[in-house]
């Protein structure tokens, strides 16, 4: 998962925009979580609970996650973190991140244009690098392969750059792709994926360099299909 994760933040950017359109029919905005009952459980009943985790390497385990004020709204969520890239000659793009997963009935999202969502990180000390980006992903693991092989670990991505104030990112459903690390092709393609989505993650590369470290919050408010 640790080579995974760095291969995605060296090779994202280079990733060219799906080419497939999604459903023309509006069928209304749906809302993933708007945070404001003040628990972990989204708003969306086919998804369980936030977690928070750290990742790159499995050292870094200084995270929380809990409710804070709201974009506009009573209640927002984050993850503060604490990520250190060890000295060891190599860049390892630690981050740390916010991630739901289905209860078992996948989410078909090809109805819908975008994925909307409002956001922002408080950098702290020492400092998140300005080039820090938001990886934003929606997992589709029961999906398989062009020859019927599973593929537990498939999952299709964009990435945003944080402000540190509130910004609000409508992502096009119609420019999600796989990372360019992943060899394998989805039976029925990216809009198979999108059809059977079961967990959503958004998570922070902190874009560290080697033996650096740095410290920040990412928060994150009004998640929604539109």
């Amino acid at each position: 998962m640790v080579t995974a994760r760095i291969a995605t933040v060296l090779l994202l950017s280079l990733a060219a925009p799906a080419c497939f359109s999604v459903d023309t029919v509006d069928p209304g905005a749906v809302v993933i979580d708007d945070f404001d009952d003040g628990d972990f459980v989204p708003t969306m009943p086919e998804f369980m609970y936030w977690q928070c985790f750290a990742f790159n390497p499995s050292t870094n385990r200084d995270y929380r996650c809990d409710r804070t004020d709201g974009y506009m709204s009573p209640y927002s969520m984050f993850v503060e973190f604490s990520l250190q890239d060890p000295p060891d000659g190599v860049q390892q793009y630690p981050g740390a991140g916010l991630t739901i997963f289905s209860n078992g009935t996948p989410v078909d999202v090809t109805r819908y244009h975008d994925l909307v969502l409002s956001m922002r990180l408080q950098s702290g000390s020492p400092p998140i690098p300005s080039e820090a980006q938001v990886y934003v992903e929606l997992q589709c693991k029961n999906v398989e392969s062009e020859d019927g092989t599973p593929m537990s670990n498939f999952y299709v991505t964009l990435s945003v750059k944080p402000n540190s104030n509130w910004s609000t990112y409508r992502l096009a459903l119609s420019n999600w792709a796989a990372p360019p690390w992943e060899t394998a092709h989805v039976n029925g393609g990216i809009p198979a994926c999108l059809r059977a989505i079961d967990g959503i993650s958004i998570s922070l590369s902190g874009e560290l360099a080697d033996g650096a470290s740095g410290r920040g919050t990412l928060f994150i408010d009004g998640l929604s299909l539109q």
